[in-house]
């Protein structure tokens, strides 16, 4: 349909292109290099490192921490696959954690009950999601994470830019950060991690193991012939190509603006929809960025989501809970309702559009769609 609102389209600006064509003529400096060093100045981090897609980014973390077989990582079962799925194959073990009902991040309360029922030297770390660009209670994650000796890992795939009292995440007190240039997976045309962190060690070993665990050959005049090499450990391909830099460069310097808009989007719908039948709408915190706009439906999700499908309008879904998925269920043997609220979560959730290439007049045909569907919804 030519009238259809997508749930995510790509915004292409002048920066985006301009940074094409210098790589596309080998013109200017390295994109990559721009993109790292600008990203940690943004951050105040330490080190920033550009990886090819966010789980990738997500894998390297696993590389730095040196996980081991047996090993333990803790993440939300209301999270996107790539987190446990980089806990498995290192044949480790993620453990879930079920969900908040208000804002559908990591419920802390049950976090602290599983570390304590699972504490031994092979309970490594927490991966934690920031889930529409909503923060937890990073104080009392930190607190939690320190007092048992385990690593934090936040997944800041949907919370670029955002801040915790005043830091942006990723130099708030986490081990490791990770970042993804396209959180809508399913229509962006780029991709692109990143991975922060204060660490040199975890640096150190992210960086080495991001390009096959090669190492400049030492002592063997590598200035003069460009090509000496050796290998000191099993790696991957995960490195940023120029390309993708210069796409992911200008979608960064674009972030504050994007940020900004999705704000003035957000507004939009909580205004317009505020009286809806069968919807609720987000309770908004301060610094919530709105990398996705989450309500609720009441009774039968699904048919709500066909009906604005009929009328033009995509919606998303954050997230399935792990415990539906069969790898996850049958290897673990979750029942359904171990995890209560994320069952229940999951089946009122629906996210709306929100993108800074969103016209105010877009966001007035969703309104109405809503509107319209919700009037003969059952």
């Amino acid at each position: 349909m030519s009238n259809t609102i997508p749930f995510y389209k790509h915004l292409i600006s002048d920066k985006h292109k301009q940074y094409i064509d210098e790589v596309l003529t080998l013109q200017g400096n390295s994109k990559v290099e721009k993109l790292e060093e600008s990203f940690s100045h943004y951050i105040g981090s330490k080190y920033a490192l550009s990886t090819n897609s966010s789980t990738s980014a997500l894998h390297l973390a696993m590389c730095a921490l040196d996980l081991k077989r047996g090993d333990k990582i803790i993440c939300s079962i209301n999270s996107f696959p790539d987190l446990p799925e980089v806990v498995r194959h290192f044949d480790a073990e993620p453990l879930f954690v079920d969900c908040k009902e208000d804002d559908y991040t990591m419920d802390l309360e049950k976090l602290e009950s599983v570390i304590i029922n699972n504490k031994s030297k092979k309970l490594r770390a927490v991966i934690i999601n920031h889930i529409a660009g909503r923060i937890c209670d990073l104080d009392k994650l930190y607190a939690l994470a320190q007092e048992h000796h385990i690593k934090v890992i936040e997944d800041a795939s949907d919370a670029m830019g955002a801040e915790y009292k005043g830091t942006k995440i990723g130099n708030s007190g986490a081990d490791i950060t990770t970042y993804s240039f396209s959180p809508h997976l399913h229509n962006n045309i780029i991709q692109g991690g990143m991975l922060v962190t204060n660490d040199d060690e975890l640096y150190t070993r992210a960086k080495l193991f991001r390009t096959h665990a090669i190492r400049d050959e030492e002592g063997a005049s590598f200035d003069e012939v460009e090509y000496l090499y050796n290998v000191i450990d099993i790696g991957w391909k995960y490195d940023m190509s120029e390309l993708s830099a210069a796409a992911c460069l200008g979608e960064f310097e674009n972030l504050d603006a994007s940020i900004k808009r999705r704000e003035e989007i957000a507004n939009r719908y909580l205004k317009q929809l505020s009286k809806v039948k069968h919807i609720q709408l987000p309770t908004i915190k301060e610094g919530d960025i709105f990398g996705h706009f989450i309500i609720e439906v009441d009774t039968n999700r699904d048919a709500f989501a066909r009906g604005l499908k009929k009328v033009g309008v995509m919606v998303g879904l954050h997230y399935i809970p792990l415990h539906f998925m069969d790898y996850y269920k049958n290897k673990y043997e979750l029942k359904v309702f171990d995890f209560p609220k994320a069952l229940g979560t999951y089946q009122k959730v629906m996210s709306l559009p929100i993108y800074n290439g969103l016209s105010d007049q877009e966001v007035d045909a969703v309104c109405s769609a809503i509107k319209k569907v919700a009037k003969v919804h059952i």
